[in-house]
């Protein structure tokens, strides 16, 4: 037999060895996933269009450390799409650079009056965390108005905002106003699992695993003697909770979902963002992180070769995280103790909120297993209900929490890489001209500190940024005097833009303040190890990840809400075009004027 021919009968073997693979697998999948998607109960979706989108993002996840991952080999799924014809860029997410702005703006295509991820609201004197569902739900109900959510029939999977997805799971403005399992018809809590046993295996391996791996990490870093946070005792478990079993079941919904043909699906994997926050964002731990949402990505990248719709597969982080030190390690006190002996008041409220996100979780498994509960026989309800009451004694809090510092006459709260102080003095927001009158040389002695930054203030129209050396002032034309402040956290003028932006919120604080950024390494307002919410760093630099047939254009992602743009237009068109609220109208345009002007 000739090479030529042999050649073709082993092309030939291959072809039709690959095609049996893929009925083989295309049968497995249909018992496994059709099975759940008939007891699931939910009706079928027509899809839109000739294709649906899947979004898997990776949470804080910047384009640089990505790139990191992929040449150490953390990323193998993302490389072979790469290899595949994928495409990778960064973007500019905008600020805040935090998952509540930047999701609003994927989901909703505005992030209007939201200044941070948690802020004080003189009005009622109180500290609004996006960490509480009562705060996220009516978040998503401020920035949905009048506009379509990109998730419109679609499901949510471990988000902040639902995008108006029809299904959520583990997605914080939605727990409390409906269920996944309110739909599931007598099949109780742990049916989805129970028809995956190889999952659930997994699930058990997993956890024990993860537990290890917090014990190990945490004992290298005092080894070590690394700059790190504080231990707390609740993290280890709720890192299992959160990281595992919230990981497989989110990813398992998500191929059911692409079984069935759901048309557009958003699933968020918050891993990354976690150990980032606790390590930094170069540690070994949070690299693990992105191998373990890797994984997840390798099995819903399987499952588009079996779906019932065309989808693209789009890759991509909200924003990123810079390496980073806490005040108190650097300064020997917080930073609103610090604050308190500046403006001389002991009676200064500090609020600071750390390892929420994994905590959240448990929230939701409350929630769910409420629901759970409902459709089990007596005795298995009785059971559900004892553990869902274990679960609420943990400390959850369901409604707003009104702090003791609701009277005081200035509030600083640190939010990650910014932070924000609040003067009661007035109940609108206080101008830099008030500040100074009522505290001399504050803001000098806050722009000079080495471990802040920026420090921003309004006064009338006019929004001035300060640095240690210089200020710029933008009043309808820059002014900069001295030297550029903005030069020594981000290259290039789209941050004074963005600056303007979020000075104009009447949510914002009195004094915005950003950490500073030296060799590459901020400084943290709360206990973490990686910032993100300000400018420096690759905090403002997340990644997308996208197939070439993608009609999208990276060079023009200047915001997360362009991101809205792309995916807007996989659903079906309507007739009336959405409306914008007036106000955002009128901001946005003037931003635009101000990146128009610094264009030309």
């Amino acid at each position: 037999m000739t090479a030529p021919r042999r050649l073709s009968l082993w092309a030939k073997t291959t072809q039709r060895f690959h095609q049996a693979l893929m009925i083989v697998a295309d049968r497995f999948y249909r018992a496994k996933y059709g099975a759940v998607a008939q007891q699931l109960g939910l009706p079928e979706l027509d899809a839109p269009g000739e294709r649906g989108f899947v979004v898997v993002q990776i949470d804080a996840l910047a384009h640089t450390y990505l790139r990191q991952a992929l040449e150490r080999g953390y990323a193998p799924a993302m490389k072979r799409l790469l290899d595949e014809g994928f495409l990778l860029a960064p973007y500019l997410c905008g600020l805040p650079s935090s998952t509540p702005a930047c999701q609003s703006a994927i989901m909703y295509g505005t992030s209007y009056n939201v200044p941070a991820f948690r802020w004080y609201d003189k009005e009622q004197g109180r500290t609004v965390s996006c960490k509480a569902p009562y705060n996220a739900f009516h978040l998503e109900r401020y920035v949905s108005q009048g506009r379509r959510g990109v998730l419109e029939g679609g499901s949510s999977y471990s988000n902040l905002v639902s995008g108006g997805a029809a299904r959520s799971l583990f997605t914080m403005s939605t727990m409390g106003h409906g269920s996944l399992l309110d739909g599931i018809r007598g099949f109780g809590f742990f049916v989805l699992f129970a028809l995956s046993p190889v999952r659930t295996a997994r699930v058990i391996v997993l956890s024990g695993l993860e537990l290890g791996y917090s014990i190990v990490e945490r004992a290298a870093s005092y080894w070590k003697d690394e700059h790190r946070v504080r231990f707390e005792g609740w993290f280890p478990f709720i890192r299992v909770f959160a990281h595992v079993f919230v990981k497989e079941m989110q990813t398992f919904l998500t191929m059911v979902d692409m079984y069935r043909g759901v048309p557009n699906i958003y699933v968020t994997y918050n891993l990354y963002d976690n150990l980032a926050h606790h390590f930094g964002p170069t540690s070994g731990p949070a690299f693990r992180a992105v191998r373990t949402a890797d994984r997840q990505i390798r099995q819903i990248d399987r499952m588009r070769r079996h779906a019932a719709l065309r989808y693209d597969l789009i890759v991509l982080s909200d924003h990123g995280q810079t390496p980073a030190i806490p005040f108190r390690q650097i300064e020997g006190r917080t930073f609103g103790q610090w604050v308190a002996e500046l403006v001389r008041d002991r009676s200064l409220a500090e609020h600071l909120e750390n390892e929420t996100t994994a905590r959240s979780h448990l929230d939701f498994l409350g929630e769910e297993l409420r629901a759970a509960g409902q459709s089990l026989p007596p005795a298995a309800a009785r059971l559900v209900e004892r553990a869902r009451s274990y679960v609420q004694r943990a400390d959850l809090r369901y409604e707003p929490q009104h702090g003791e510092h609701a009277r005081t006459g200035v509030v600083a709260v640190g939010c990650s890489g910014m932070a924000g102080l609040y003067f009661n003095f007035t109940q609108g927001r206080a101008t830099l001209g008030e500040i100074e009158w009522r505290y001399p040389g504050l803001v000098r002695r806050l722009a000079e500190h080495p471990c802040i930054g920026l420090v921003i203030a309004r006064d009338g129209d006019a929004v001035t940024a300060m640095g240690r050396h210089g200020a710029v002032v933008w009043d309808g034309v820059e002014h900069v005097v001295g030297k550029d402040p903005l030069a020594e956290l981000e290259p290039g003028r789209w941050p004074l833009h963005e600056i303007v932006r979020l000075a104009s919120y009447p949510r914002s604080a009195d004094l915005i303040v950003f950490g500073s950024v030296v060799d590459g390494v901020g400084a943290a307002f709360e206990e973490q190890m990686g910032v993100h919410g300000a400018l420096g760093g690759p905090q403002a630099h997340p990644f997308v990840l996208y197939p070439p047939s993608a009609p999208l254009q990276p060079e023009r992602l200047l915001s997360s809400a362009d991101l809205y743009d792309f995916l807007i237009d996989y659903l079906p068109k309507r007739n009336d075009p959405p409306s914008q609220s007036e106000q955002a109208d009128a901001v946005d345009a003037a931003a635009d004027t101000l990146t128009h002007t610094h264009s030309t």
